[in-house]
């Protein structure tokens, strides 16, 4: 079942029971499926977690070394 939504070609007025009158056409619009967990792809969150990790990892491994380095210094 495709989800979609009426829009109206023109203005939208209300009756005096409430019901939507539209002064143009009606038309359905297909919007997409909400998101659900299952679209996600197990291969790309596994790179983007590794990718992450090796960015953050460096970046505390070459961190841990200066300070290795600044204290001999020192």
């Amino acid at each position: 079942m495709a989800a979609g939504v009426l829009r109206c070609t023109g203005d939208v007025t209300v009756a005096t029971d409430g019901a939507p009158l539209c002064s143009g056409v009606w038309t359905l619009v297909p919007v997409p499926e909400p998101f659900t967990v299952e679209q996600l792809d197990p291969g790309m969150l596994a790179a983007a977690f590794t990718a992450g990790f090796v960015i953050v990892g460096t970046a505390w491994f070459v961190g841990r070394c200066a300070r290795a380095l600044l204290s001999l210094l020192n």
